[in-house]
């Protein structure tokens, strides 16, 4: 399956730290083991008769790493962890040695592992080795890689969901489905006499079932981009709308610079900030307005850049000055030209009264993308979950996706896709009454892509392309 090639790397953090782990996966990894390790007792080593280290498997030993080569000269004391294949994370014999977190002592540990027969491990080819032997599919092993890379607490519960299988399982329950009647319609189309064509009764409901099944999976990888990548959403509006303090708001601490002064923004500010459990990049942008300042001109332009570039922008507007909108109505109209989402909010409503805020509910004035005008006050927090909402609405689509159990990756989301075009297909050529064989050709198109997603059927151009993305050591 594998070459026989035995692979080691470190699989912590670079820098210092209390414990680092050195990982070594492969045929001669107890061997290697064996050749650079010392118990502090010995009464639980087994020898065999070549007095190799024979350890068992699942079973830490406390001991130390010597330089064969320098006369056992004690490198570090570590705990060394040991898993005999196939029931470890890469299906091989596999140990990990715990030292101690100094870069210098782990890097010679590494070295002494590779001077031993070990080569240096390729980028994420513990997983690939693991995808390989079986131990998990392809959504399984591209979720390690979201694990690593989570920023927020739905990150982590979305890809340790897809970890645990929940995603491999749908798209398999899908595929069955789908090959049970691929199966049905080529034993028709081989045996017509015994067996006959398929009757479309017994298709439709099938398909149409599939199909719901995999638009749906299909809309999560909008919301898996964002869950991955992040959301970029510029706020935008003029000087002293309180751009800045809707900034310092969602950061909970004093980012931005907050004057009554206009212009004092000059320059885009860009802060993360976990918005219900999505990571929101905040743009806090250059306030619009006519101005001579050279600086200020600059400042806009790039505002303008920034809400044409944003996978979401917010106009505020000062709720105190409800007078000409102006520079707004021209963004929001430039917005809408790109069809790009925008929503509008109405800051300052701590300085409002009732009445003056429901008439602004009530008025249409800028008409947002994403609905009606969202009341706030940044000063005081008023309105800030209800703008909050409306970030997570556009993000996961509306609230019945809150808690969806899969977020599909750019490539899965993709291949989705080609799987409902070829069951699309499917149905148009049962209407039309063509031929059986023109059904079973769409079919497998839809369950050759379904297979791409999960790894049953896989190149090895896909195999580099999922694995490039992962550190070495993991």
């Amino acid at each position: 399956m594998f070459d026989e090639d035995t692979i080691t790397a470190i699989s912590t953090a670079p820098g210092v730290g209390a414990i680092a782990i050195v990982r070594v996966s492969g045929q001669r990894a107890f061997a290697i083991l064996g050749k650079i390790f010392s118990e502090r007792r010995n009464k639980t080593t087994v020898s065999d008769s070549k007095n190799n280290f024979v350890p068992e498997s699942h079973r830490a030993y406390i001991g130390y790493i010597k330089d064969p080569l320098r006369e056992g000269r004690i490198v570090d004391e570590v705990v060394v962890v040991t898993y005999r294949g196939p029931n470890t994370y890469t299906g091989e014999d596999l140990v990990e040695i715990n030292c101690h977190g100094s870069p210098v002592v782990t890097r010679e540990i590494l070295n002494l592992v590779m001077t031993q027969g070990a080569r240096l491990a390729e980028k994420g080819e513990f997983t690939k080795r693991g995808f390989l032997a079986g131990r998990l599919d392809l959504t399984q092993a591209e979720a390690v890689l979201d694990v690593i890379h989570c920023k927020t607490e739905r990150q982590s519960h979305l890809a340790l969901s897809v970890l645990q299988g929940h995603l491999g399982k749908r798209i398999k329950e899908i595929r069955s489905r789908l090959m049970e009647l691929y199966t049905r319609i080529v034993a028709g189309i081989d045996f017509p006499e015994e067996v006959g064509d398929l009757d479309l009764a017994d298709l439709e409901p099938i398909i149409n079932e599939s199909l719901q099944e995999l638009r749906d999976l299909a809309e999560t990888a909008r919301s898996g981009r964002f869950l991955r990548d992040g959301l970029k959403l510029a706020i935008i509006g003029r000087p002293n709308a309180g751009k800045s303090s809707l900034l310092n708001r969602l950061l909970n601490f004093e980012r931005a610079i907050v004057t009554d002064i206009p212009g004092t923004t000059r320059d885009s500010i860009e802060e993360p900030v976990d918005i219900r459990g999505i990571p929101v990049i905040v743009i806090d942008t250059a306030g619009l307005r006519d101005t001579e300042d050279l600086v200020e001109k600059i400042g806009i332009e790039r505002t303008t850049r920034s809400a044409e570039e944003a996978d979401l922008t917010c106009i505020l507007l000062d709720g105190t000055e409800p007078g000409t909108l102006g520079e707004e109505s021209l963004m929001a109209e430039r917005l809408r030209e790109l069809d790009r989402p925008y929503f509008v909010a109405v800051n300052k409503s701590d300085l409002l009264d009732e009445n003056s805020i429901a008439k602004i509910q009530d008025e249409k004035i800028i008409s947002g993308s994403l609905g009606r005008p969202t009341v706030i006050s940044a000063l005081s927090g008023d309105g800030i979950e209800a703008f909050k909402d409306v970030i997570e609405n556009f993000a996961l689509f509306d609230n019945s996706r809150k808690e969806i159990s899969a977020s599909l990756n750019e490539r899965q989301g993709a291949l989705c896709l080609k799987s409902v075009e070829s069951l699309s297909r499917l149905t148009e050529s049962a209407q039309a009454g063509l031929p059986q064989d023109c059904l079973a050709s769409d079919l497998r198109l839809a369950v050759d892509a379904l297979d791409a997603i999960s790894g049953q059927v896989v190149t090895e151009e896909i195999l580099t392309e999922v694995f490039a993305n992962f550190c070495i050591g993991k």
